[in-house]
């Protein structure tokens, strides 16, 4: 009996150490827009300076991976309130420098169908660890200027950070 217990611990010692795979790591796959892509809280703030809007910002990489196209928007074009800080719409993107950009775009917010309003962003970076967020962390910092053809004559300056997801944030 003493010899089946030394036997059973062996085979359970055998078990554990030829179970134990270790794997690894694993690649992480991004996309060809990274590190531009993702989910930013902006505010938006008039000619004046003063704050008129926050919201969340998305840079996302277009449906055919490309390196130098990206799709920004920002909130939701509501009938009711005429939101006129909603955009979305394709942006030409320059992954290296960490810039976008684009001019006289469709805004597809709202009605695409019969969409005839337009839009401009200029002068949009984003800077790596460039912005300590409201939590205390350190996160992305993104900044552009747009203009949206429901409000001719006026641009609009953003600025803001990558969402963290912190409750503070």
């Amino acid at each position: 009996m003493k010899y089946l217990k030394y036997i059973f611990l062996l085979f359970i010692s055998l078990l554990t150490v030829t179970s134990c795979e270790t794997y690894g790591d694993y690649d992480v796959e991004y996309t060809p827009i990274h590190p531009l892509g993702g989910q930013y809280r902006i505010h938006v703030y008039n000619a004046a300076g003063e704050e008129v809007y926050t919201n969340y910002c998305y840079i996302g990489n277009t449906s055919d991976y490309a390196t130098d196209k990206c799709w920004i928007r920002i909130g939701a074009y509501n009938l009711a309130s005429s939101n006129a800080w909603a955009i979305n719409g394709k942006i030409s993107c320059n992954v290296d420098a960490l810039t976008f950009s684009g001019a006289d775009i469709m805004n597809l917010a709202g009605n695409v169908a019969s969409s005839t309003e337009t839009f401009t962003v200029t002068d949009g970076k984003v800077v790596l660890n460039g912005k300590t967020t409201p939590s205390g962390a350190k996160s992305d910092a993104i900044s552009f200027t747009f203009t949206n053809s429901r409000f001719p004559g006026q641009s609009f300056k953003a600025e803001g950070y990558r969402y963290t997801g912190w409750s503070g944030d």
